[in-house]
């Protein structure tokens, strides 16, 4: 079905699907979305990365390795004897793009990528084994991203299926990182500074890391309908974004980890504050090309200048440590959507708008939707206001906001009793530094609901009664950005090691591909947001050019500078649909099908799909 929303903008509100990470969504005038189990992504990096530094004399690598040798070995092993390498081998990367090679480390085992479980095509993956799906899906991410970023070096991706942890309720849906850091070489983006391996090997243009993976990933085995395991929730391996209800988008999770292991990561310790690799000449440790680019406001400061604790502190500051570089910040006007901010007209002295989180709970509010004077709830018990009773004042809520402070229960109970006394609307009070977004899914609260940074609720409950509100469109700022315009990254209150430091910010709307928990509005299939615009950030070349089917040029860009990747998704249509068409004829009509669609979302236009069919038949 085509897409309502499919306007160059709108295309960021496409048809709801799962990811890496999924909590309740939030919701979007124009975005399908659907309740989703709470997923917590545990975006791993390997505990003991092989570090080196780079000897200008022969420039090659001189070892100092915390990593036993007979790892070395096995991973040596591993890529040599399985360098098979997925679907992605089907076809030669063009010219001026990466080549993602995916090393199949289920080979042979029956089990994960090598499963041999019938199974029905589905959403553009014609794949009829369990495993060869899986197969495909990695295949079509690994193009994406070579199509995408720029390395004359191939990155050596190893992929596998392992158990995780899963309940009913969460799970680990995938981990992956780089497996080796470098510092100290020629080109190097900084002197003393770390890179991880694909970036490195881009950088000099030859394999730093022979014999051995760049990037390692592996994928939870436990989501396969058991009813123990996310309600029984199994993975879409549909190619189309298209996920049913109560299943998780595979396509989207893989691009995600891949990400991580092309750079979106940090080496720091979140818990200590220490920088990676710390030695006699440098306690704290060095800094890594992420971690360079990362500012607190609340101290002011650069994380490479501040000391340890700083950091820790850092990592631990909600909603105030922000990404500096200059290409994520230049592209987040086209991504973020503008703040939504609750304008205070009174008292005297209050005047001005303050932040509001969106709830998933009630109606969508619009400016001019929300808005009356504000009343503290309070419910009877103790001296908070938490509304988990019914409300003791309800007559003079009665018609009004009710302010209700966070804790105790969940957001659609304090609704509901909100809402049981009168009042029109629900201000939620964050009980800890940073602002709150009220999660969950209820039909029955009829009544809008958002919320506001601790600070700014006990600002608002100190001037009460009196305080007047309006729901307001801050045209000045971003949602998930500091005032200045620089995109949060995620550092909740309590530590998260996994998903702290390295994600962009919960907050970011839409949501963005690199957040640790990304709803069901996620099209990773056609769309990498701000990831690239970081990858830049950090020293990486992305392809500036246009799709290619062999040597023919499509006319459609591999990535807009805001992150939409119709042209990468072109690439890696053609990488699947060469692979399993009989015939060159039943290839091009395989594209041509895939263009229409292109079209029909309103992604590229009529001419575009005439070149891209023209490009097919010529690529023979």
């Amino acid at each position: 079905m085509p897409n309502a929303c499919a306007s160059p903008r709108a295309r960021r509100r496409a048809p709801a699907s799962a990811a890496c990470c999924v909590r309740p969504p939030k919701p979007r005038r124009s975005r399908p979305w659907s309740a989703t189990p709470t997923v917590r992504c545990r975006c791993w990096f390997p505990k003991a990365w092989t570090a080196r530094y780079w000897s200008r004399a022969t420039r090659r690598a001189s070892w100092w390795s915390p990593t036993p040798a007979t790892w070395r070995w096995t991973m040596s092993r591993n890529k040599s004897a399985l360098a098979i390498a997925l679907v992605a081998a089907f076809a030669a990367a063009p010219l001026s793009a990466a080549e993602l090679v995916v090393v199949n480390l289920d080979a042979g085992t029956g089990a994960g990528l090598d499963d041999p479980t019938p199974r029905a095509p589905e959403g553009g993956n014609p794949a009829t084994t369990l495993g060869e799906q899986r197969q495909v899906v990695y295949a079509y991410a690994a193009r994406m991203w070579g199509a995408i970023m720029q390395s004359e070096v191939p990155i050596i991706v190893g992929a596998r299926f392992i158990p995780q942890a899963c309940t009913a309720t969460g799970a680990v849906l995938g981990s992956a990182g780089t497996t080796s850091v470098f510092r100290d070489f020629p080109g190097a983006i900084a002197p003393g500074t770390w890179h991880n391996v694909a970036l490195t090997e881009a950088i000099v243009g030859f394999d730093a890391n022979p014999g051995a993976l760049d990037i390692s990933s592996q994928f939870n085995s436990r989501i396969s309908g058991d009813p123990a395991c996310l309600g029984g929730a199994d993975w879409y391996y549909g190619l189309d974004g298209q996920t049913p209800a109560g299943s998780v988008n595979f396509l989207n999770v893989v691009m995600h980890e891949i990400g991580h292991g092309i750079g979106f990561q940090s080496f720091l310790n979140v818990s200590t504050g220490s920088m990676f690799a710390p030695d006699a000449a440098n306690p704290s440790g060095y800094p890594d090309v992420y971690l360079r680019n990362a500012f607190n406001n609340t101290l002011g400061k650069a994380f490479p200048v501040m000391n340890n604790a700083e950091r820790a502190f850092s990592v631990r500051d909600a909603g105030r440590t922000v990404w500096t570089g200059g290409n994520v910040a230049s592209a987040a006007p086209d991504f973020l959507d503008p703040r939504l901010a609750i304008n205070i007209s009174a008292p005297a002295g209050l005047e001005g708008p303050r932040e509001a989180g969106r709830s998933t709970l009630g109606p969508f509010v619009t400016p001019g939707s929300f808005s009356g004077e504000v009343v503290v709830a309070d419910d009877g018990i103790g001296a908070g206001g938490d509304a988990c009773e019914p409300l003791a004042n309800a007559a003079a809520v009665a018609g009004r906001i009710a302010l209700v402070d966070r804790g105790t229960c969940t957001f659609d109970v304090k609704a509901l009793n909100a809402q049981s006394a009168g009042a029109s609307g629900v201000l939620v009070a964050n009980n800890v530094a940073g602002l709150v977004e009220p999660g969950g899914v209820n039909a029955a609260v009829a009544i809008p609901v958002l919320g506001l940074s601790q600070a700014d609720g006990n600002v608002v409950r100190a001037a009460s009664p009196g305080v007047q509100v309006e729901a307001i469109t801050d045209p000045d700022r971003l949602v998930g950005a500091d005032d200045a315009g620089r995109v949060r990254l995620n550092t909740p209150t309590t530590l998260a090691p996994g998903s702290t430091f390295s994600h962009y910010d919960t907050a970011l709307s839409p949501n963005a591909l690199m957040e640790p928990s990304i709803t069901g509005t996620l099209r990773a299939d056609l769309d990498v947001d701000l990831t690239p615009a970081l990858f830049r950030d950090t020293g990486w070349g992305t392809n500036p050019g246009n799709a290619r089917l062999g040597n023919c040029d499509t006319g459609v860009p591999v990535v807009d500078p805001a992150g939409v990747a119709v042209g990468a998704s072109i690439e890696a249509r053609s990488l699947i649909c060469r692979a399993f068409a009989p015939n060159h004829g039943k290839y091009v009509g395989c594209m041509a099908a895939y263009a229409d669609g292109l079209v029909a979302q309103g992604l590229i236009e009529g001419r575009d799909k005439g070149r891209v069919t023209s490009c097919a038949a010529r690529n023979k």
